[in-house]
């Protein structure tokens, strides 16, 4: 876990260092967006470190193989 933390502590400050100066040259809006795509990114990096079984990206694309699948079956002239 300390080796997963050091990991994402060192990407995270790289990633910070370079955009620190050109968030803060940004407007509002942009700040904004910034967050918002750091949000996630946040908590996959906290799933990461303590490797707890929470809901990750790969849960969520899961949701939709079904549908889909369904979907593929249905455009398909072959299928019956």
């Amino acid at each position: 876990m300390l080796g997963k933390l050091i990991c994402v502590l060192l990407l995270a400050s790289a990633m910070l260092i370079h955009d620190i100066p050109k968030v803060k040259k940004a407007s509002n809006r942009d700040r904004l967006v910034y967050i918002a795509m750091m949000a996630p990114m946040l908590y996959l990096a906290v799933i990461f470190v303590t490797a707890q079984p929470w809901p990750n990206l790969d849960m969520i694309f899961n949701l939709f193989t079904g549908p889909a699948k369904l979907f593929i079956r249905w455009l398909n002239p072959m299928q019956t």
